[in-house]
């Protein structure tokens, strides 16, 4: 299996000028919406298209990131069918190939969520690391 493009059709952003400050909470969630057949093959094997929305909340009502795409996989024909057809009859996919989409999808949702924020004067939907100075040893930890 493997995944051999992400596109992006939709990326928004909103923020509540009117917003009080305080306590922010910040909610990522990712879903599936859609799987469609691909009207090609790549290296022999057929693909499926997963269209994907990921959408960022800042709570409360502070302001909204949603991001949405495709995921583009391909594999085997027979095991294409069987994830479509499940698909079709349930709308579940098998586990290994949900973790591997989702996992793309959230990927590229927190990086686009990460460029937006900054410009919407967001704060970034995951924390960036940090440089810190190192504390100077106490006493006590000195003679240790």
């Amino acid at each position: 299996m493997t995944i051999v493009k992400i596109n992006l059709n939709k990326v928004h952003a909103s923020r509540d000028l009117n917003a009080k400050g305080g306590q922010i909470k910040i909610n990522n969630n990712v879903s599936l919406k859609e799987l469609e057949e691909m009207d090609f093959a790549v290296d022999g094997k057929k693909g499926l298209k997963f269209n994907f929305a990921f959408v960022c909340n800042y709570e409360p009502d502070l302001g909204k990131i949603e991001v949405e795409g495709q995921v583009l996989y391909v594999n085997e024909e027979k095991k294409i069918k069987e994830i479509k057809t499940n698909w079709d009859k349930e709308k579940r996919i098998p586990l290994d190939v949900m973790e591997e989409v989702i996992n793309a999808a959230l990927h590229k949702g927190n990086i686009q969520a990460i460029k937006i924020s900054e410009d919407v004067n967001l704060p970034s939907p995951l924390p960036l690391p940090k440089v810190r100075q190192p504390q100077p040893e106490t006493q006590a930890e000195k003679k240790k």
